[in-house]
Parts: structure tokens; sequence; C-alpha cells
């Protein structure tokens, strides 16, 4: 293998090479050495001072969970994949280090380990900016620089590959990793070999940190990012909002600090003016009257941001939406929440169309929640996403876009879209092209330029496929209000995703003169379908702390036609799928994502977080990290997108 290459990961467990019978051995076995293991564990903690033995959570007890069943285990309801062999190689350290062309996957367990040639050092991570611009600081005076951090060259040998989407795909840098000292330190109020830094973990790994350490302070982020656009506004020729969801009230932790300066350092600053960071801030008490008083507005809006983001935020209500789209709306299809059409979990587009139609200096709007942390450098992740869903063709993007692309089943992308292509063939059916509603429906489409480096506009980008909901047990498939019947719908769950002013203008337009809205994840992506717009899903690199065999997850995440194998095993719930005729993942099943990285409800994403930042030691995280000569270190992590984060 060329050196640099990643390894394929197309050995994974497959249930095409399982019976329903040697599934069951197969999970049956893995409770057995799982528990053997975690015996031998506890056993050797007990036996020696500093044991160098990973703590490993308790495993489920009980007799085998039969696929795609759950049984109740002490009060609370256990699932199938709960069974399935747990992966540990997010947490080898630092110590374990190998270059790219020498690292193989946890999951790839037939390849053997190459002699390890070199540690790999570290190297700066600097935004890769298209456009020969000024360099900007983090103040008025041009002063104070944004830091400049380092990541490892390598991964930790066995570092668990994800299960869903691709770093490669995306061209992100799959060859180094992040960990807190170098990633999060500098962002921090002090040094970060200080027990006050944001990265020090009391008995871990803290040593070999960065010298420097600016001194935040002196901050004025909102005059820096004008600046910044100033001076390079004659080489920008496209700008992107970055919109930060908040609410009055909300407490900023000193680590919602450190990743906020992230945030604007490396989005706004390091892009040289492209982006312009800004916080629609949700004012939930609509006795206040901040509309009637600019004093009052500035009030409540400076007492809702830290003091060194003033001047980058917009305050809302449902107030104010209801003047901006007033009432009365029409019943919806069903209201499943029973909530007021203005109430923020129904309406969170409102808010976002209206700044978009008061701000035309931006051509294309990001939309980030404050529980969403990322492990590599956010430039780099927006501008790869981007690039990348840019050059995708819109013929076919939908029926693409439509499931997960699983590396370890599909191959390479470009393979991937051959079988979705085939499929299609061999079905007679022809890829969604065009406006998908009559033009009498229809109001015009806004203009607005093609970006400098392509020749159309992508409209949506989303972080999870664009399924459609009809028919479907998600919760809000028919919370559709204003519409004489149910138009043709998609939806992408989890509203972290990239809009263009077009497709945001449409809405806006589609909300004030016909009173149409739907749920928010549901809203962007069916007027994009309706108006013939391009949306792409981009496949983020999704891991899970279990071992899936990609055939079964395939049938799971995607609702893939069954096997004879899986049909036996009794998980046939119509027509031959998991989730029954034209069903999905996402709804009732969605239990599946508790061990992912990034879901609405992936318990997993806070606790890998809270484990590489330090801040977990249940179980000696901890010692494993301090001691460990061998695989121990802090953990370092590729890039990553972890959500959501509730606690840190």
């Amino acid at each position: 293998m060329a050196p640099g290459a990643s390894r394929p990961y197309r050995r994974q467990l497959s249930i095409t090479r399982f019976s329903a019978r040697r599934l069951f051995l197969y999970v049956t076995g893995a409770l057995v050495v799982a528990a053997c293991v975690s015996a031998l564990a506890k056993l050797a903690a007990n036996l020696t001072r500093g044991s160098e033995q990973h703590a490993i959570p308790e495993e489920i007890p009980g007799e085998p969970i039969p696929l795609g069943q759950s049984r109740d285990r002490g009060g609370r309801e256990v699932f199938w994949w709960e069974q399935f062999p747990r992966l540990n190689g997010f947490y080898n350290g630092r110590r374990k280090l190998v270059t790219l062309s020498h690292y193989v996957s946890e999951q790839d367990r037939e390849s053997p380990e190459p002699e390890r040639d070199s540690t790999p050092l570290l190297a700066p991570v600097r935004a890769q900016v298209k456009h020969d611009g000024k360099k900007c600081f983090a103040d008025e005076e041009e002063t104070l620089e944004i830091p400049q951090w380092s990541a490892y060259n390598g991964l930790p040998q066995r570092m668990s590959a994800p299960l869903l989407g691709s770093a490669e795909v995306l061209d992100l840098d799959n060859a180094r990793c992040y960990d807190r000292v170098e990633r999060l330190g500098p962002y921090g109020n002090a040094p970060v070999e200080t027990e006050q830094s944001v990265a020090y973990a009391p008995g871990g790994d803290n040593a070999d940190g960065p010298s420097r350490h600016p001194e935040w302070s002196r901050a004025k982020w909102s005059p820096a990012q004008d600046k910044c656009y100033e001076k390079n506004r004659d080489v920008v020729k496209s700008r992107t909002a970055f919109i930060i969801r908040t609410w009055a009230g909300y407490k900023y932790t000193r680590y919602d600090i450190a990743v906020l300066r992230a945030i604007v350092s490396e989005i706004a600053l390091a892009s040289r003016g492209k982006y312009t960071v800004h916080f629609l801030v949700h004012l939930q008490d609509d006795s206040i009257p901040i509309w009637a008083s600019e004093e009052e507005y500035n009030r409540v809006l400076q007492s809702s941001i830290p003091m060194e983001f003033h001047g980058m935020a917009t305050l809302w209500s449902v107030a104010q939406m209801k003047l901006i789209y007033p009432p009365p709306f029409p019943e919806s299809i069903v209201n499943f929440s029973g909530g007021d059409v203005y109430e923020a979990y129904r309406s969170l587009h409102f808010p976002l169309q209206y700044f978009a139609e008061k701000h035309p200096e931006f051509d294309y709007f990001w939309q980030w929640e404050m529980d969403i942390r990322v492990t590599g450098h956010y430039h780099e992740l927006l501008e790869q996403i981007s690039a990348w869903a840019e050059k995708q063709p819109q013929e076919y993007s939908w029926e693409l876009s439509s499931r997960f692309y699983i590396p370890a089943l599909h191959g390479t992308y470009d393979e991937y879209v051959q079988t979705i292509k085939n499929e299609m063939a061999e079905q007679s059916m022809a890829p969604i092209a065009g406006p998908q509603l009559p033009k009498a429906d229809l109001v015009d489409t806004p203009e607005q330029a093609n970006p400098p480096h392509a020749d159309h506009i992508t409209d949506l980008i989303t972080f999870n496929p664009l399924f459609d909901p009809t028919g479907t047990k998600w919760a809000f498939h028919d919370d559709i209000t204003g519409y004489d019947e149910r138009p043709p719908t998609r939806a992408a769950l989890i509203t972290a995703s990239r809009m263009s002013r077009r497709l945001l203008r449409l809405m806006h337009k589609e909300t004030y003169a016909r009173n149409h809205t739907m749920f928010p994840e549901m809203y962007p992506a069916s007027i994009a379908l309706q108006y013939g717009l391009k949306a792409i899903y981009a496949p983020l690199p999704i891991y899970f702390d279990r071992d899936w065999p990609p055939v079964h997850a395939n049938e799971v995440f995607n609702n893939a036609e069954l096997s004879d194998d899986s049909k036996g095993a009794g998980m046939d719930h119509g027509d031959g799928h998991f989730h029954g005729k034209g069903g999905s993942v996402f709804g009732p099943g969605e239990h599946v994502f508790r061990g992912a990285t990034y879901y609405s409800n992936a318990a997993f994403a806070s606790y890998l977080w809270k484990r590489w930042l330090g801040r977990e030691n249940d179980n000696e995280e901890l010692k494993w990290e301090s001691q460990n000569k061998q695989d121990g270190g802090r953990m370092c992590l590729p890039m990553m997108v972890l959500h959501p984060i509730k606690q840190e």
C-alpha cells in the first residue's frame, strides 16, 4: 500500500457471512468474551496497583436478545445491538500513534499491525484559504494573534473506524488526530499546564503542551471580524454567515467560551473575511418590551451573550415572529407536539428566514447549535464539506442523499453511486429532476449568483440523509401547515446545515405570503424539493461504540431489503424491511443512534467528548491515560463532529 493511503475497512463482520444461527452464536460469543474480559480487568485491578488494564464498562447481563428485539433488564429496555462487541480503539492514546500508512482499524481484525516505523510528530494546523488576503487579528489594534495550534500526523493504532460516512470521501484530513491540550488548550483562560486550563485533567496526561497562550481579555471579536472582512472585501467573492442558535439565560461554561473563541478564530478570522459568526438569541419571555425600547433591547441582548462577543448577536422572540408572519395559520395536517405553530420547537426556521431577508450581504448560512463540538479545525470542516457538496452533480442527488453511506459495505463512494444507479435502472426508475409542484403553485425563485468555483448553486447541505417522511413513523412527518393537500416532502434530522440565501428567501416568502410552514427539520428540504433546487447529504463520518455488521447496519439504518437470514430471525416488519414498507430509522427505531457520535440522542457523543477532555473518570479512565506506558497517553481523535454535548 502506498504511503499515506488509508486502509479499506472492508473486513468488518458481515451478516451475509452469517446464518441466523451463526449470528446468534456470534452475539452469544461476544457476551461471553466481554464478560471474561471484564472479569479479568476487575481481577487485575484488585491484584495490582496502577493496573494498565483498560477499564471496561459493565456488560449487559442475561440471555442473548434476538435480532431486532429488546428485553427488560433491571427496569431498563435493552436492545439487541447493545450486545455487539464494544469498540475501545477510541481510547488508545498518543503513545500508540502510527502514521496512516501503518494504521489498521479496530474492526479490521484479519490484518496484522505493521511494525511501527516512527513516532508521528506534531504539525501546525492552518486554514487553507483559497484567496490571497490580509492576516486578521482578534482585536481592533491588530496585536492579538489567533492561536497557531498543532495536531499529530498519525492515528492511534487500532483507532475505531466510522460505521457511517467517510472523512476520506469529504477530503477531510484523515491522516492526523487531535488531542485536548493542543486543540482546546490555547482557547482557554489559563496556560495549558495549569489546573485552571480547560485542557487540564487532574491525574491525566497533561505534558508537552504549547507554551504560548493568548491574552483573551483583549479580544474584541465583533470589530475584529468586521475589520477582517473590510480589509479583504476585494478578494472575498462570496460571503457566508455562521449562525449559532442560543437563548437568553443560557449559562456559558468555560468550555463554551473556549469553543466559541475557536469558532470565531478558525471560521471568521482564519478565512480572512469569508465567514462572519453571528448569534441568534431566543428571548423566551415575551413580556419584556424589547421591541418598544432600544435601550431595553440592548440591555437584554448584552446580558444574554458573554461580553467579549457583544456586537455579534440578534434577539428574536415568538412575539416578533407573529408580527413578521401574521396569524392565522391554517390547521396542520397533524400537530403531534400539540404546541402553537409559533413555538420555537415547531418554527425554529422563522428567525433564520427573517435574518437572511435582512442580511443580503450573505450568500450562504450555516446553522449551528451550542451543543455541537468539533475535534478538528472548523475552517477545514466547513470548507471541505462545502467544496465536496458543490462538486456533486444535481442528477441523482436526491436518491444518493436518501440513505447513509456505509463504506465497509458500499466500498468507494463511486461504487456507492453506481450501486444506486443500478438499483434504479433495474426498477425502471428515473431520478428526481426539476420542480415537484406545478408552476402555478410556486413563487418566483430569487436570483443568486453562482459561487466563484462552481457553475451552479448548492442550496442545502445536511449531515444526515434527506429521507422521504411520507408514511414513516417519524412523529412529525405530517406537521405540515397551510397546504390544500400533502405536498412532496423530505426531511433531514438535526437542524445543523448550510442553506443558500435563495432557499431561505423562498421559505420566507412561502411563510408570509401563503402561510406555509412545516416542522423545522422538514421545511428547508421540502422547499428545495418542490422548487427543484439542489440538496446534498454530506456523508459525515459517524462513529459507534459497538461493532455493527455492515449488512445488518444497512438493513437497520437504511431500511434496506432484509436478507433471508434476517427475515428468518424475525426482523421483517412489512414487505421485507425492518422498518416496514417506506419506513425509516428516523422514528421509534432511532434508539440505534444512542451509541453514535452524531444524532439527537447520541449518548456516546457526550461520553467520548468528556473522555477526550479528561473529564470522565467513573471507571478510572485517567489512570489508563496517565499510567499505561504502551497504549495510554491522552486521547487523540480524528476529525469528529459530536452532538449533543449537554455536560462537560
